[in-house]
């Protein structure tokens, strides 16, 4: 039976780097990225050399911005003859320097240095090497090698990211009181984590976030118009997500792999088979009411079907179009194509015999 032991210990040096990475609270999003060093943009899983069932390490490591890199260790320490082991996670944030070199200090709640962390990312980026100083319940050195690029949220990460961030956009100001960053035992699509944080004495909720599991953005949900607010990262990597049909949700006749399907794709509100003289809009199908626009907005055919700016489109004659355009959350675009077809009752107008079925 194993033993697990967790521990968080990125909110004190959260702290001091807000005061010295040049962070204001205005607006993250509006924040220009000074940092040129080594660091910058890096993301990258590693696992330490010479690992074994009961004695191994991982290490992720992504760049966040203005010279603050997160990370997380997950070490594991134990004995195969016991079937016991010990698992210790060390998430944090910490400010790269100019150089490959980085290093991490943990601080006691009187301020004084509990132990530090030496990052040394190989020129290549396909290394790492670590050494630490000070006590550590399980040490993390040794020589870690490149996994892949992907970096995923934890509990840890999610709690290093979100108080990193400045507290205008996240509302987590210390002389409120402690507070606990709640971690989704679940996510929505496989993709968003639900964060809601809450003062330790009342239960008080202080905000609600969405985190993305590639850490690649993060949303403030309790806004007042209910849209949410990008606080982090950007929105092309959500937008350019696509999930593939499983083997049950494939036809008999089908081909074994299909293709890639957007995890968020655009919609017609009332379906896409419409009587003529019907109007609908288009939409982005998404569990959060992200705000959505679209650009180069077209018709194949604009006697059958039309297509306005804002994504309204009104059925004229029966037939099949295909609408194509573009559309715009934050910072992101992607392109996208729908077929409509046009068609009353008893109108087949080409109109395939499923969707003329509902």
């Amino acid at each position: 039976m194993k033993k697990i032991v967790s521990l968080l210990l990125c909110a004190a040096l959260s702290l001091v780097l807000l005061a010295s990475c040049g962070r204001t609270d205005g607006d993250q999003n509006e924040t220009t990225d000074a940092y040129t060093g080594p660091w910058l943009g890096f993301s990258a899983s590693f696992a330490r050399e010479a690992a074994s069932q009961y004695s191994n390490a991982t290490l992720q490591v992504k760049y966040l911005e203005n010279g603050v890199v997160l990370f997380e260790f997950c070490v594991m320490e134990g004995s195969e003859a016991e079937d016991e082991a010990e698992i210790l996670r060390i998430p944090g944030t910490l400010l790269a320097g100019d150089d490959h070199t980085a290093v991490y200090e943990s601080l006691n709640e009187d301020g004084t240095v509990a132990f530090t962390i030496e990052f040394i990312l190989a020129e290549d980026g396909q290394a790492m090497t670590v050494t630490h100083t000070g006590d550590i319940l399980l040490s993390p050195d040794g020589t870690y090698e490149y996994i892949d690029a992907f970096v995923e949220v934890s509990e840890g990460t999610v709690r290093a990211l979100i108080e990193n961030l400045p507290s205008a956009v996240t509302s987590l100001d210390g002389n409120l009181g402690a507070y606990t960053i709640g971690y989704p035992e679940e996510c929505v699509l496989n993709y968003f984590y639900p964060v809601t944080v809450t003062l330790d004495d009342t239960g008080a909720v202080l905000a609600q976030f969405i985190v993305t599991n590639d850490l690649s953005a993060v949303y403030r949900l309790d806004t007042e118009d209910g849209v949410p607010a990008l606080v982090y990262g950007e929105a092309q990597t959500m937008l350019d997500q696509v999930v593939y049909l499983s083997s049950e949700e494939l036809g008999e006749d089908e081909e074994e792999f299909a293709e890639a399907m957007p995890l968020l794709p655009v919609i017609v509100e009332d379906g896409t088979l419409l009587e003529p003289g019907a109007s609908s809009r288009l939409a982005l199908d998404a569990p959060y009411s992200f705000a959505c626009t679209f650009k180069e907005l077209l018709s194949t055919d604009d006697e059958i079907a039309t297509v306005s700016t804002d994504g309204t489109i009104k059925a004229i004659v029966p037939g099949m179009v295909t609408i194509t355009g573009d559309i715009v959350v934050d910072d992101g675009s992607k392109a996208f194509s729908i077929e409509i077809f046009v068609g009353g009752e008893g109108e087949a107008a080409g109109i395939p015999e499923e969707v003329a079925m509902g």
